[in-house]
């Protein structure tokens, strides 16, 4: 029997968050952006309404927004981080 690979621990407030990696004992800082779409990839929300959300709290243009996005996906795949729902430990982004 195989055991799934733990998904990382997430902690959000108003000024960011912090996202532990089980994994690896690594620890990462989020910005108030980051930390709303680490919470909206991990309910599997589509891009758009990531993209939507981040225009709408942050009053920014859907260029930025996408742009934000698309960096912090490349991040998680950088540092390895699953999210979207994906235990695998590869990022389903």
């Amino acid at each position: 029997m195989s055991q799934e690979p733990e998904l990382p621990r997430s902690v959000h407030t108003a000024e960011g968050g912090i996202v532990l990696d089980i994994r690896s004992g690594r620890m990462f800082s989020l910005n108030p952006a980051g930390s709303l779409i680490f919470q909206l990839l991990e309910q599997s929300l589509p891009e758009e309404r990531i993209v939507e959300e981040l225009v709408n709290r942050f009053d920014i243009s859907v260029v930025v927004a996408r742009t934000d996005l698309n960096e912090f996906r490349k991040a998680l795949k950088q540092h390895a981080l699953p999210a979207g729902g994906d235990s695998s430990g590869r990022s389903r982004l």
